[in-house]
C-alpha cells in the first residue's frame, strides 16, 4: 500500500456541520484479484497496514470510496457510519474523538530589512 504523506491542512466537516482543519492519513480503494478474493487476504492486509501506521481504522480519511470497499469496511471494521466531506473523501464516525488540534505552523515573518510585498507581487511557486 502506498498512504504517500499526509494531506495538507483540509477544511473537514463534523456531523454538526461544523468545520476543523486536520492533517489526516488517507487511504484509497484497493483491490483484492478475483482468484484471490474471500480468502482473507484483503482483511491481512488492511489490518497489516492499520499496525503499520499505528491508527485506529475509524481515524483514516478514504478518498473517494466504492461501495465494496464501504461494504468492507462495514462489515470487518463496523465502519458504517460515514461523514461525506465536500472533497470528495469520507470519515467516519469517531473520526475527531480523542483527536488533539494540530500544531500551527507560524507564517514566516519577513526579515526587517525586507518591505513586505503585496501577494500580487510576489514571486510564486
Amino acid at each position: 500500500w502506498d498512504l504517500g504523506s499526509p494531506l495538507p491542512l483540509w477544511p473537514c466537516q463534523e456531523r454538526d456541520g461544523s468545520h476543523v482543519e486536520v492533517e489526516p492519513l488517507c487511504v484509497l480503494d484497493f483491490y483484492i484479484h478475483e482468484s484471490q478474493q474471500r480468502r482473507g487476504l484483503g482483511r491481512e492486509l488492511f489490518r497489516e497496514m492499520l499496525q503499520r501506521e499505528r491508527v485506529q481504522p475509524e481515524k483514516l480519511a478514504v478518498d473517494r470510496p466504492s461501495e465494496k470497499l464501504l461494504g468492507f469496511l462495514r462489515k470487518h471494521f463496523g465502519l458504517c457510519d460515514l461523514i461525506p466531506q465536500v472533497n470528495n473523501f469520507v470519515i467516519f464516525e469517531g473520526f475527531f474523538s480523542t483527536r488533539t488540534a494540530p500544531a500551527r505552523r507560524p507564517f514566516p515573518r519577513p526579515r526587517p530589512e525586507e518591505p513586505i510585498k503585496p501577494y500580487s507581487l510576489s514571486e510564486r511557486d
